[in-house]
């Protein structure tokens, strides 16, 4: 195995508007169909994509939904061996991703499932050892203790640090890619440069650190080549779901072929830009392929994601 991802799937209703209605008011939904979500789930459905042996590592509810998100994996190239499924009767988590074409804007409204979460006991560790490079998105037990383990074994660890938690931060000492998004390094170090910010994460333990900044790329440092910076890519914007999913995927992908980080980053950049062209999280990943030609020339060929939307479409 490539890549092994442990975090929480999620039941994704995908639906696109022109534009959000006032209060009280109504409009028509330009796209409406079901996709399987979630952070590090949508990452290893972009390193299949993009060619990598991709496994994921969660606990998913017994019901329908239980039952979507691992069929949607599947559909991805993701491997679901080591899933777990919950008692009979609970439910997967559901999230409504609500994106608007106007204000290139996104909304989401989400429902706990009933599975609870995954469990140190309930971890493959063979699964795990046999990986190169471990994905994580939160700081509960079991991703703390597949950190540990990872360094012991000389798994390469990274970690999307989306949303702030206390968790993810008691980890950092055990990992050795931390990408952040912007809201999680301001509600972390405020208004601190990004230089200064950085340093402050490689001196904490971590070989590579990344804040990724949307429509404007991402700043970066390692420990080796100092501070970079990268710009993103202009496309026609449809949907930002999932983008920083895919970029975290993508980045992966690099990684596994030996990209020095900077080129890791530009490489994600790409792949999750051209993401955004189509709706839904996991609609528009490109294969590797066709990743080259828009870095080549600009040119993005949307053959594959319009079978991949026809597919959803038929199964909504």
């Amino acid at each position: 195995m490539d890549v092994v991802g442990i975090g929480v799937p999620m039941y994704d209703m995908v639906m696109n508007v022109s534009r959000m209605p006032e209060r009280d008011g109504a409009t028509g939904a330009n796209e409406v169909f079901f996709q399987g979500g979630g952070k590090v789930a949508t990452a290893m459905a972009a390193a299949a994509r993009l060619g990598k042996k991709a496994g994921m590592i969660a606990k998913v509810g017994a019901g329908r939904k239980g039952r979507f998100i691992l069929e949607d994996f599947r559909y991805n190239g993701v491997d679901v061996s080591a899933c777990v499924t919950g008692e009979e009767g609970t439910d997967s988590p559901f999230c409504l991703s609500l994106s608007e074409e106007e204000h290139k804007t996104r909304i989401f409204i989400g429902k706990p499932g009933t599975a609870g979460q995954l469990q140190p006991d309930e971890i493959d560790w063979d699964y795990v050892k046999s990986a190169k490079v471990l994905h994580l998105e939160n700081g509960e037990e079991a991703s703390a203790q597949a950190a540990r383990f990872a360094r012991k074994h000389g798994i390469v660890t990274v970690m999307d640090a989306d949303n702030y938690q206390e968790g993810i931060v008691r980890l950092i000492p055990w990992l050795d890619v931390f990408i952040a998004s912007e809201f999680f390094y301001r509600d972390m170090y405020g208004a601190l440069d990004y230089e200064e910010g950085l340093k402050k994460l490689l001196e904490e333990g971590v070989d590579t650190a990344i804040v990724t900044l949307g429509s404007e790329g991402s700043v970066g440092m390692t420990k080796r080549d100092g501070f970079f910076r990268t710009e993103s890519f202009r496309v026609d914007v449809r949907d930002t779901t999932g983008a920083g999913d895919v970029f975290h995927g993508a980045y992966i992908a690099g990684l596994l072929e030996g990209m020095a980080p900077r080129e890791c980053a530009v490489f994600a950049s790409a792949v999750a830009a051209v993401k955004c062209t189509c709706i839904g999280g996991r609609t528009g990943i490109p294969d590797r392929s066709t990743a080259e030609h828009f870095l080549q020339t600009g040119e993005i060929d949307r053959s594959q994601m319009e079978r991949r939307l026809a597919h959803y479409r038929e199964n909504f």
